[in-house]
């Protein structure tokens, strides 16, 4: 989707707004610092690479964190987050090692319990946050355990927080992608491939057989669904974990 097309959608439903977006070097976290900023927001993109126009951070460490909250903070008070840091894992159950399951869990299920328990002291009241959790969240999937287990948490965590900052008119939700067209999804298919003996191309077509739509979802698609969730529009919506996947999941 052009920046055009991103500008008539979302146009102005931001405006005045002031947000944090984690994993934002690529993928679904870049898409949604464009939809933000063209929705009229002024964001502030972070991620474990620096660059001249991000925020260095590992959400895994709360200092790190902290102070990339400071640095977002500089536009004004941040008033939204969206946390679509994470890492992907697979291998069977039997063949994962102990190490590998800590490694998937510190990033996807700590690093969001650190940037929501800062969002938590941090947000002004009547802000959001939007949590990345995943379709391997609701339904696990042979080969998934590690990033399954970290996603469904990720989706229990939003719950909780909806609960706990309700009275201050937070609201916090998860967004459940499909399968994305990402660097991610680039590496889970090798991964995938090696795991059942096939090719990339036989992998990436099953992935586009199994969506009612006959896409993957683009990075885009992912980030209209953020914006609208930090939005007016989504006033009453929280503690909701959403599916974006296309019509995949039964």
């Amino acid at each position: 989707m052009s920046s055009a097309t991103i500008v008539e959608t979302v146009g102005g439903m931001l405006r005045g707004r002031v947000a944090m977006v984690t994993g934002a070097g690529s993928g679904i976290g870049a898409a949604v610092v464009s939809a933000f900023v063209a929705a009229g927001a002024r964001c502030s993109g972070v991620d474990i690479k620096a660059r001249d126009d991000l925020i260095a951070c590992d959400v895994t460490d709360e200092t790190s964190v902290f102070r990339a909250f400071d640095r977002a903070s500089e536009f004004g008070p941040v008033t939204d987050v969206v946390h679509a840091a994470g890492i992907v894992s697979l291998g069977r159950v039997a063949e994962t090692s102990i190490a590998e399951v800590r490694r998937v869990l510190d990033v996807n299920l700590l690093g969001s319990f650190v940037v929501g328990r800062l969002a938590a002291q941090r947000l002004t009241d009547g802000g959001s946050v939007t949590f990345l959790a995943s379709q391997a969240g609701i339904k696990g999937s042979a080969g998934w355990s590690a990033y399954c287990a970290s996603k469904a948490g990720v989706m229990r965590l939003a719950e909780v927080l909806a609960k706990e900052l309700g009275g201050r008119g937070v609201r916090v939700n998860a967004v459940c992608p499909g399968s994305v067209d990402t660097p991610l999804l680039d590496e889970a298919v090798a991964a995938k491939a090696a795991l059942e003996d096939t090719t990339i191309e036989n992998v990436r077509r099953s992935y586009v057989r199994a969506v009612p739509l006959g896409r993957l979802a683009t990075p885009d698609d992912i980030a209209k669904v953020c914006v609208f969730l930090a939005s007016g529009l989504a006033s009453f919506v929280s503690g909701a974990s959403i599916l974006v996947d296309g019509g995949e999941l039964d």
